[in-house]
């Protein structure tokens, strides 16, 4: 052998397009991440390709437009999704790989979008390409290949979970002492974790349609919940206000809110019993209470798909958490912990508004991931 380095293996190209796919967070809602990767006949690296923003070209077809057609004959593609079958903004990329006669396909989770969902891994098969979900290759482990389609799963929750439980994704983010404290009970709260932390935060924020408050953050805070970091210039996000009475109604106009965006990025969510006012031209959404200051969860949820609002992170306070940790609604935690103590005699836990009476209740977290901003750690996972 003539120096002809070693090939990639299947994992090593997985892993390389869950990379790539990064590349476009904050981008491309409600699109999912997707990275692509292909190898020629050898196995040596020919292209990648990520999805870049919504509207653009999806990652396989970024990857082709870097070769020449006759550079994918015999080539070996992974991509961590299911190729699509469909024409949408773009068009099909199975129907763009299929006449290419790549050698192989891979792919690491099957697209459940009804348009796609195994048709795509169809049209390839029909022109005669050999087709594997990720986790049936044989030249992986068991355990290579579940922590692979694993990452892949966390790179397109958002989008998977849309389409398999037809509702908005909902995350969670608070910044809280070591001993669980996020504020003292006069509301003073600023600052509990450092600036690198908080910077942090804002690269959360764009990964989401929405930040959602309830009425008593709003007051205490009057926080902006906009996108201020320098990856994302001019990025505009939506925000949801749960008021059940309305009553920020009467004080949005001027709060920082409406200072950094238009009334039309803005959703008040109130009881669907009450007549209000709506002077500040935000959206109003009417929802059903089914206890003081709870939403009918699920009606809560349609609303908002209907709205457009493909996910959520829930921003404050206590009783906001509680009701969806309840409704067994939050799909993933980002917890900020820094290194100080507030106490339980005047401190107000994030957790005090949910829970149950034995270890049966509680929520377990998976797939926990751990992070240091200057002194202040940060936890993320899955529920």
């Amino acid at each position: 052998m003539s120096g002809q380095k070693a090939g990639l293996t299947s994992a090593q190209a997985m892993a390389i397009a869950i990379h790539e796919a990064r590349k476009g967070t904050g981008f491309v809602a409600p699109n999912p991440l997707v990275g692509c990767v292909i190898l020629d006949s050898n196995r040596q690296l020919l292209a990648t390709g990520y999805h870049h923003r919504v509207g653009y070209d999806h990652a396989e077809i970024d990857a082709l437009k870097k070769l020449k057609p006759e550079q994918i004959a015999g080539s070996h593609i992974y991509v961590t999704l299911e190729p699509c079958a469909h024409q949408g903004r773009t068009g099909s990329c199975a129907r763009a790989l299929a006449p290419l006669k790549p050698a192989s396909v891979t792919y690491a989770v099957e697209d459940p979008n009804p348009l796609v969902a195994g048709a795509g891994a169809q049209i390839l098969r029909d022109a005669g390409v050999d087709v594997d979900l990720l986790a049936n290759r044989k030249d992986l482990t068991v355990a290579e290949a579940t922590e692979l389609v694993e990452q892949a799963e966390d790179l397109a929750e958002i989008f998977l979970h849309n389409m398999r439980a037809k509702e908005p994704f909902i995350a969670m983010k608070v910044a809280s002492s070591l001993d669980g404290k996020m504020a003292y009970a006069s509301g003073e709260s600023k600052w509990i974790t450092g600036e690198a932390a908080r910077e942090h935060v804002h690269t959360l924020r764009a990964r989401y349609d929405a930040i959602a408050i309830g009425r008593a953050t709003f007051v205490a805070d009057n926080p902006s919940l906009n996108v201020r970091h320098p990856q994302y210039p001019g990025f505009m996000n939506r925000v949801v206000l749960f008021d059940p009475e309305g009553l920020s109604l009467k004080e949005i106009a001027k709060s920082n809110l409406l200072a950094v965006r238009s009334p039309s990025e803005v959703f008040v969510v109130t009881d669907a019993k009450l007549s209000v006012e709506n002077p500040a031209g935000v959206h109003v959404l009417k929802v059903p209470m089914v206890a003081p200051n709870e939403f009918m969860m699920d009606e809560l949820l349609q609303v908002l798909r209907d709205n457009k609002i493909t996910s959520v992170m829930l921003e404050g306070g206590a009783q906001t958490y509680g009701s969806f940790f309840n409704a067994r609604k939050v799909r993933r935690l980002h917890v900020y912990l820094a290194p100080m103590l507030l106490g339980s005699r005047s401190g107000l836990s994030w957790s005090h508004a949910f829970g149950g009476e034995s270890m049966k209740e509680r929520i377990d977290l998976r797939r926990v991931e751990r992070q240091t901003f200057g002194a202040d750690e940060y936890w993320t996972a899955r529920l």
